[in-house]
């Protein structure tokens, strides 16, 4: 007879669409040994990413690239060949960092269900409701904290996202970037006895993309009490219930 599983433990183990996403992050430009060139390494990555944020695509350029870093121009062109090489690997980082964020707010979720009662997890259970509710204090408190503290990280994975469109060695990076998001929402929504876990984790997915959007064109100015409403009637219809009063 098999041994049983720990309900936490599956919860918690890793998806096939995470793995999948660690195993697409792989960086191209030169391999490093030591700390200290590991260290410069990440700081030209992390400066590329923040002139993409601010300046787009057309502002990476090794120069700028070494001028932001505070490095040597030579290093740019010692660990990255090309400036394409020089942009992939940035992403990667991007999406290595996205992950791990991502991670933390599923790992918040899952821990609020690991300790509410089976019945309640049932489609029509005993104070479901509720569990709604909290869901969606969580949900709004997390996205807030990424519309208005994380702005650079956001106009990032946009010109990430649109650059993967025109370049195919980051296209498949870029799907299994949305996949593993889309598969967190779907495990969880399975744990809550959604109706449809996988349109509903694709809707919930397209919907914090357009409020991201959103809150950059306006410049971070966000309304607590209308994205609580908001989160609040996407997770309840996410649920099969009626629209839920924030609480």
């Amino acid at each position: 007879m098999g041994q049983l599983q720990n309900p936490a433990l599956q919860a918690n183990s890793e998806l096939p669409e995470n793995r999948l996403l660690r195993q697409s992050i792989r960086y191209r430009g030169r391999k490093t040994l030591r700390v200290k060139s590991e260290l410069r390494r990440l700081k030209i990555l992390e400066a590329t990413l923040r002139i993409a944020a601010r300046d787009g695509l057309r502002g990476i350029k090794h120069r700028a690239v070494a001028r932001e870093a505070k490095v040597p121009l030579a290093a740019t062109t010692y660990y990255f060949r090309d400036i394409h090489e020089l942009i992939s690997d940035s992403f990667m980082l991007f999406a290595e960092k996205a992950r791990d964020n991502l991670d933390g707010f599923y790992d918040t979720i899952n821990l609020v269900l690991d300790t509410t009662p089976a019945e309640t997890l049932r489609r029509n259970g005993p104070q479901r409701k509720e569990l709604a509710a909290r869901l969606s204090v969580i949900s709004t408190a997390y996205l807030h904290e990424q519309f208005t503290k994380r702005r650079q990280q956001m106009l990032a994975e946009q010109v990430f996202l649109m650059e993967a469109l025109r370049d195919d060695r980051l296209a498949g990076l870029a799907r299994s970037y949305r996949e593993a998001w889309t598969a967190g929402l779907r495990q969880i929504l399975k744990r809550l006895d959604s109706p449809s876990p996988e349109r509903d984790a694709t809707l919930l997915v397209n919907v914090t993309l357009g409020m991201g959007y959103d809150s950059l064109l306006n410049d971070q100015r966000v309304d607590y009490a209308a994205l609580s409403e908001t989160v609040a009637r996407v997770i309840g219809l996410a649920l099969g219930e009626q629209k839920i009063v924030p609480v």
